[in-house]
């Protein structure tokens, strides 16, 4: 009797392990395909470090055409966020000589301005 409710023991313990790995996997699995569409959109660029505000859709394109009318505008600035306002247009925020820069995008991205003063 003692060796049966060693095996029923050692059947529940494998049961259980193999239950944690198949939940504790997928919650990996779910957290990788996060952090990769994160990259997605900061690489297509080739800006690493790239990110959006939390609770926007930008697409990898739209983060890459903000990027470029900034660019166009000074092209030393490193774009490090891009942030989708209610009313279509983009908050940007970069670095230009180590200096932080913030920029207000139009929805149309034709007109780029570079803010100042607190919170810019």
């Amino acid at each position: 009797m003692t060796m049966r409710l060693q095996k029923i023991g050692l059947g529940l313990t494998t049961v259980a392990a193999a239950a944690g790995l198949a939940f504790g996997g997928a919650a990996t699995a779910n957290a990788a395909t996060v952090s990769s569409a994160a990259a997605l959109g900061a690489s297509a660029d080739g800006a690493t470090g790239l990110s959006t505000s939390v609770g926007t859709s930008l697409s990898a394109s739209e983060i890459a055409q903000v990027t470029a009318a900034v660019q166009a505008k000074d092209s030393l600035v490193v774009v490090t966020s891009v942030r989708k306002n209610p009313d279509g247009s983009y908050l940007v925020v970069g670095t230009k000589t180590d200096a932080t820069v913030t920029y207000q995008v139009s929805a149309d991205l034709k007109t780029v301005t570079q803010l100042s003063g607190p919170g810019a």
